[in-house]
């Protein structure tokens, strides 16, 4: 996620200057002869004026459904950082023993394994976030995960979802021990219900991405457009080899439209536009190592790289 105030004019050439050669050539390749040739006025203003509005109308639809895409996923975000908050608030017992309220006795297991919950819920929120972007997946959790758990990830096909189910047993294990309160168990079951349904969630957004063919049409149209404007522009008063530089800057404005809609189509992906999924995996953890865990081992906080939280 960008969090600059200033975009570098220099990374964004390195990003679109491809196109602007493109655009470039294209508009060199019709001017310059319309000039040369002193042809006059190829095309009229009207075809690119009704072929640019409906790219407006087209650009304005796409860049919009990408951005409800990345919201959606920012917000499923949110809602596993809610929920991962209220199962710690469970599990977490601060200045109180591990009572078995069915015995009334201290249970050694019970602080083992609720505790164990509290930072397998973190390394989950990691993992998650690092399957959706390709990455290696327990790479960070060294001081999350038991050296049991790590072997029972390591060969899962879907990590992520393995980690609920060790939660699960643990859950029971707790519940056996006279952990919970009257509902509290209901609670927790709830609870991994919202887990698993996030991951699906963001499991299905990563595995949908935006129709193909829009995008293709989209570029089609574009250039479609660019090139009527550059049959058509060389024809009006003291224009002539103008029309090159007003081609471009046209072409680029249309195109950084539609680079930023699909930049952020895909709200998984390991770039610049990303949901932070780290940043806010690793600001969970601080907040649950100091509160429920009461550990000294406090990670720092992730900063951006060049101006963008990943």
């Amino acid at each position: 996620m960008i969090v600059e105030k200033h975009i570098s004019l220099w990374r964004l050439l390195g990003v679109i200057w491809k196109q602007l050669l493109a655009m470039f050539i294209l508009a060199c390749a019709i001017v310059i002869p319309i000039v040369h040739l002193n042809l006059g006025s190829v095309l009229d203003l009207t075809a690119p004026l009704i072929v640019g509005t409906a790219i407006s109308i087209f650009l304005g639809f796409r860049t919009n459904s990408a951005y409800d895409r990345w919201f959606l996923a920012r917000g499923t975000w949110g809602d596993m950082r809610a929920a991962s908050r209220n199962l710690a608030l469970i599990l977490t017992r601060i200045d109180e023993p591990y009572i078995n309220h069915k015995t009334g006795k201290p249970s050694k297991l019970a602080r083992i394994v609720m505790r164990r919950m509290i930072r397998r819920n973190l390394a989950w929120l990691w993992v998650l976030g690092r399957q959706l972007k390709g990455l290696p997946p327990l790479q960070g959790t060294e001081n999350l995960l038991s050296k049991e758990d790590r072997q029972a990830v390591e060969g899962a096909h879907n990590p992520a979802l393995k980690l609920l189910f060790l939660q699960s047993r643990d859950f029971r294990i707790a519940q056996s021990e006279g952990q919970f309160y009257d509902g509290e168990h209901f609670e927790v079951v709830g609870i991994q219900r919202e887990l698993v349904a996030a991951q699906t969630a963001c499991e299905g957004l990563k595995n949908t991405p935006f129709p193909t063919h829009y995008s293709f049409f989209t570029h089609m149209f574009i250039w479609l457009f660019l090139a009527l404007l550059a049959f058509s522009l060389p024809g009006l008063e003291n224009m002539k080899y103008l029309a090159i530089p007003a081609v471009v800057m046209v072409g680029w404005i249309f195109f950084m439209v539609e680079g930023i809609g699909s930049f952020m189509e895909e709200p998984f992906l390991n770039n610049r536009n990303v949901v932070p999924m780290d940043a806010l995996a690793r600001s969970l953890e601080i907040d649950l190592k100091t509160l429920a865990l009461e550990d000294d081992d406090i990670p720092p906080m992730i900063t951006p790289i060049k101006g963008a939280l990943y």
